[in-house]
């Protein structure tokens, strides 16, 4: 593929006509912005190209992209340009100081191209510079036509080996490039026709006005085909999609520095949908100190903010009214679990809900499996008045029904169980669907909830010892990079956060994402922030780069592995005796646990493990849909490593003759 290489070859004859040009132009210049067709799912924007293109291709984080095989075509035309551009550096430094545009156009499903615009300035009325463009293309041995549309010259360049077809033409001051016939017909249509022009947009131009210019590039997002654009590297879109009609436009002024990318800019909220960004835009903005109760185990952190909650709760109220259908069902639910339990809930919740609501995951729990548990911690105007509220509701709910699950103490902290399903859900929304009768205690000024015991217990365990998000050093040098007050702040490490992702993905993707975990992962903190400014938003967005290295496991870290001299811990130990969940044990008669299993409804499913008496792990292994799968490990009552059996689907695997002869390499 020559595509850079022709792209760059044609900036370069434009530079040489421009030093041929010696009149200045009476002529009034276009804005490259009125050529770009409406459609575009993004626009790329540089003053500077060639230093711009110097300082990204020298960065860690795209030497470190270019290894991975996806890439290979982008990084062959990539040494291309750099060779180009090395080899041609005088004229080269002229058009650095160049306008250059790139937009991005969806062209069929699951498929984009780009066009590209140069400002020639004064250089494009120059037949210098035309003849010499031409004669450039030819020596490629492209096989050139030339046709007409709506009065504008078009040349194309077939080549014959790749079968593609590279379309110039002159738009009033721009040298128009790309290998899309049809977009180069856009681009001269939207030219002589406003009402298909982006920059005639009045959302896209206030955008375009907040977004200062002063890094590398800058990037204008147009949300309303950019989950089309998505839709290529995802199966379904459509959340998606929701989320996007509530925007309009974004604009990032992109910055690169020592392995750290920053965007910083503006969204534009669209107003005439009902969303919760739509709510939080116009409800304030707040710190996100739930950081400081969360554990420092958080792969995924959330964290909504605003001035107070019933302010952000009318907001939302207000938006959601707008769809009067959906409104009256959720007023409905509200209404039918205050009458059921006898509890007002504006009284009894909103009243003491203070300034925050923040919600995480954790790295995957290696006791249960790969379930992604989640955990929420919502902030209090006065912790007293949420203890008296939350214990009044607890008390209701007792007189309805006899609760199965009593309050006990965890280090001196009450774990408490809300049984109120849907509680959440149905005044927040679909949101908060996972915390449905949810475990919970006090932290700090922090009602924190889980559904999953285990990842609450984790998380007061972290707090007592202050191993929380906010003590975190790395994430709170990354986190420094964002305002401090934020409406929504989104933060995601996707090296901690790896294994999380087979949750989301189904087994296909997963293998790939597999494969390609060295990249994934070499990115480890990114964050987004979102401060709320009536309908706009200031929108920062950061990464930083670092090379995943896997690691490399020592032949002492292996014996140890191997050995495996597990005993239940006391968090275990805890949890089994006080929560059963989905787990079903069966004890020894001296209340020591015999057997762990986790279950799916009546089927065991998940993780299996045998203790003998003193609480040595005797056999580990792992169900699916009640049949014994993968590898099952069985050890003696010292702990030590015994043999293992290999199942898939419940049956017993045999050993070939190598496993026979030498044995398995676990022992």
């Amino acid at each position: 593929m020559k595509k850079f290489l022709i792209v760059l070859a044609v900036l370069l004859v434009a530079a040489a006509g421009y030093l041929a040009w010696l009149k200045f132009s009476p002529d009034k210049f276009t804005d490259g912005f009125y050529l770009i067709p409406n459609d575009a799912v993004m626009v790329i924007e540089t003053e500077d190209p060639i230093n711009s293109w110097k300082t990204f291709s020298t960065s860690n984080l795209w030497l470190g992209l270019k290894t991975f095989p996806a890439f290979s075509e982008i990084t062959k035309n990539a040494d291309l340009l750099d060779e180009v551009v090395n080899e041609n550096q005088q004229i080269f430094s002229l058009i650095g100081q160049r306008h250059l545009l790139i937009s991005v156009h969806m062209t069929k499903a699951k498929d984009y191209d780009f066009v590209y615009y140069a400002d020639m300035a004064q250089a494009s009325k120059s037949d210098v510079l035309k003849s010499s463009l031409l004669s450039l293309v030819g020596t490629f041995g492209y096989q050139r036509t030339e046709r007409t549309y709506m009065n504008t010259e078009v040349n194309e360049f077939f080549d014959k080996a790749t079968r593609e077809t590279l379309s110039i033409a002159f738009v009033n001051n721009y040298l128009v490039c790309t290998y899309n016939k049809a977009l180069i017909d856009k681009v001269i249509c939207a030219s002589q026709t406003p009402e298909n022009q982006l920059g005639t947009n009045t959302r896209f131009t206030e955008t375009n006005q907040l977004t200062t210019a002063d890094g590398l590039c800058r990037v204008l997002i147009n949300y309303k085909y950019f989950h089309e654009y998505m839709g290529i590297y995802m199966e379904d879109v459509s959340n998606l999609k929701d989320l996007f009609s509530s925007l309009h436009y974004t604009g990032f002024d992109c910055s690169l520095k020592d392995d750290l990318f920053m965007a910083d800019g503006y969204t534009l909220v669209n107003d005439s949908v009902s969303s919760y960004l739509q709510a939080l835009s116009i409800s304030g903005k707040s710190e996100n100190n739930s950081a400081s109760v969360l554990s420092g185990k958080s792969s995924f952190y959330l964290s909504m903010g605003f001035n107070d909650f019933n302010g952000f709760y009318s907001n939302l109220n207000t938006i959601w009214q707008k769809d009067q259908t959906a409104y009256t069902a959720q007023m409905a639910s509200m209404r039918k679990i205050e009458k059921l339990i006898g509890i007002n809930l504006q009284k009894n919740l909103f009243d003491w809900m203070g300034n925050e609501i923040g919600l995480a995951q954790y790295e995957t729990d290696k006791l249960i499996g790969n379930k992604v548990s989640n955990i929420m911690a919502i902030k209090a105007k006065n912790i007293d008045d949420a203890k008296t509220n939350l214990a009044f509701i607890e008390k209701q709910v007792r007189k309805r029904t006899p609760l199965k699950f009593q309050d006990i103490d965890y280090n001196g902290y009450p774990i408490k169980y809300m049984e109120v399903k849907g509680l959440f859900k149905s005044f927040l929304g679909k949101l908060f669907t996972k915390f449905d009768k949810p475990y919970y205690t006090i932290l700090g000024d922090y009602v924190v909830m889980s559904d999953d015991p285990r990842t609450l217990l984790l998380t007061v365990d972290d707090f007592i010892q202050q191993n929380t998000l906010a003590n975190n050093d790395t994430y709170r040098d990354f986190r420094e990079h964002f305002p401090n007050e934020t409406s929504l702040f989104t933060y995601i490490s996707p090296d901690r956060h790896f294994a999380n992702f087979k949750g989301y993905l189904n087994p296909e993707s997963w293998n790939s994402t597999q494969k390609n975990q060295q990249y994934v992962r070499s990115f480890t903190h990114v964050g987004l922030s979102l401060s709320g400014d009536k309908d706009r938003m200031r929108s920062v967005f950061g990464t930083f780069y670092k090379a995943y290295v896997p690691p490399v496991m020592s032949t002492e870290d292996t014996s140890s592995i191997n050995d495996d001299k597990d005993t239940l811990s006391v968090l275990d130990l805890f949890i089994i005796n006080h929560f059963q969940g989905n787990m079903n044990t069966v004890y020894y008669d001296n209340g020591q646990a015999h057997t762990v299993t986790e279950m799916d409804g009546t089927i065991a499913d998940g993780a299996f493990m045998e203790y003998y008496e003193n609480g040595v792990i005797k056999i580990k292994g792992r169900y699916n849909k009640g049949l014994r799968n993968g590898t099952w490990k069985y050890y003696n009552p010292d702990g030590s490593y015994q043999s293992k059996e290999k199942y898939e689907k419940g049956e017993l695997k045999k050993q070939n003759l190598l496993e026979r002869l030498f044995g398995n390499g676990d022992d």
